[in-house]
């Protein structure tokens, strides 16, 4: 295994925890009115939250992480047992993909998620995934805080933590995405009490039938059966009533529908609102259609966001060359149409930038066993800019012009 050097973090000191709030958000729904019951709900049982959530960090968490090195004509990969060690078995337990996904859930509920490195002679053994329920962060102040977890303190250099959309007066702690949805989400569980409260109410007769009859009669229920088997016992499925002119008056009504109450639009409403406070394209949890541009937008902003607060953490706890940086590569979440991608390996390819067999790899096909697959080639008109005035064609009509002064 090749020898990476990298940031060494101080032990662990073993001090009882202040006692402290666990860090945890939830949805107050206590001041509600109406039909919903009182209570905490936590937004990770949220389901439309929880939509959204997964999106988010199913797409991060599917990026390559690369380590790279700053050069003088550009940034280049570096593939060692670092690079390998974070982008395929960061945990003991984990793979990148599951790693990934758990820091950036927690990061979006939540606004912060702790990973306690453990090394062994400058090298990285494990990264520990702290729950986010059994951390805390006390002794706060202006200039330094500290985290508390299972009865142990750490000091913020100790461990990495990742943070996101930070606090206005604490601007190291995060605060996820919980001050964009919370009143949202108090109106969608609202509305789902409300639609379960009606499609249970026992208002909703289809037919009234009003009959020349004694109130008392009608009030017992052997007597009301009576009365209305005596019409409907005796008539065959689709067959006409035969009724006394002014003895009975039927009369069919059209009770509330949830359109009526516009629940539904109310529902959608809510879901798209939630959705855009993550940043989410509304049709990737179920209401819209599939918008490419809106998608790649989406990964380009609201992805890669996610993506750099981890990066930048990584890069500033766990490497000691300052030419070093992790980088997730977006290129792959991307969505191209195939004339599009062709037409992109072209131009690369004809333009010099882009050897054959790099060609080859964005269609995921094997590199080919040639020395001028991987030469890089430029189209013949293609001439420094320097080496402009020197072309044939121009000396040919030097010398044309020449001749006709003469």
């Amino acid at each position: 295994m090749e020898a990476v050097t990298i940031s060494v973090f101080r032990k662990n000191k073993s001090q009882q925890a202040r006692d402290a709030p666990q860090t945890a958000c939830y949805v107050n729904l206590t001041d509600s009115d109406f039909i919903l019951p009182a209570g905490y709900t936590p937004l990770a049982r949220n389901e439309e939250v929880l939509r959204c959530v997964h999106i988010i960090a199913d797409l991060v968490s599917n990026m390559t992480i690369m380590l790279m090195e700053n050069g003088k004509h550009g940034d280049t990969r570096i593939k060692n047992e670092l690079s390998k060690k974070l982008d395929v078995y960061p945990s003991d337990l984990m793979t990148r993909k599951t790693f990934i996904y758990r820091i950036v859930a927690d990061l979006c509920l939540t606004g912060n998620k702790v990973v306690i490195p453990k090394v062994n002679d400058d090298l990285i053994e494990n990264l520990i995934l702290c729950p986010t329920g059994r951390v805390s962060f006390t002794s706060k102040t202006d200039t330094s805080y500290k985290i508390s977890y299972d009865k142990q303190i750490f000091d913020p250099d100790e461990v990495l933590h990742f943070v996101l959309n930070p606090d206005s007066n604490y601007q190291y702690i995060g605060t996820g995405f919980t001050p964009l949805v919370k009143k949202t989400v108090e109106n969608i569980l609202q509305a789902n009490a409300t639609k379960t409260a009606f499609l249970k109410s026992k208002w909703k007769p289809s037919m009234i039938v009003s009959i020349a009859a004694d109130v008392e009669e009608l009030r017992d229920p052997v007597k009301r059966n009576k009365i209305l088997g005596s019409y409907t016992e005796t008539t065959e499925e689709g067959e006409p009533w035969l009724i006394p002119s002014g003895e009975i008056d039927v009369k069919t009504i059209s009770p509330l529908t949830l359109n009526d109450l516009a629940i539904q639009d109310s529902i959608t409403l809510d879901i798209r609102s939630i959705a855009s406070a993550f940043g989410v394209p509304p049709f990737l949890v179920g209401v819209g259609d599939f918008n490419k541009n809106a998608y790649n937008n989406f990964i380009s902003r609201t992805i890669m966001s996610v993506a750099i607060a981890i990066q930048q953490e990584l890069t500033r706890k766990i490497l000691y060359s300052p030419a070093l940086y992790w980088k997730f590569n977006p290129k792959s979440l991307m969505q191209y149409s195939l004339d599009e991608q062709n037409s992109y390996v072209k131009n690369m390819v004809g333009g010099g930038l882009m050897t054959r067999n790099e060609g080859r790899n964005d269609f995921d096909l094997s590199p080919v066993d040639d020395e001028g697959m991987n030469e890089f080639i430029v189209l013949e008109n293609f001439i420094p800019v320097s080496k402009v005035g020197d072309q044939k064609k121009l000396d040919n009509l030097k010398q044309k012009g020449d001749e006709e002064d003469a």
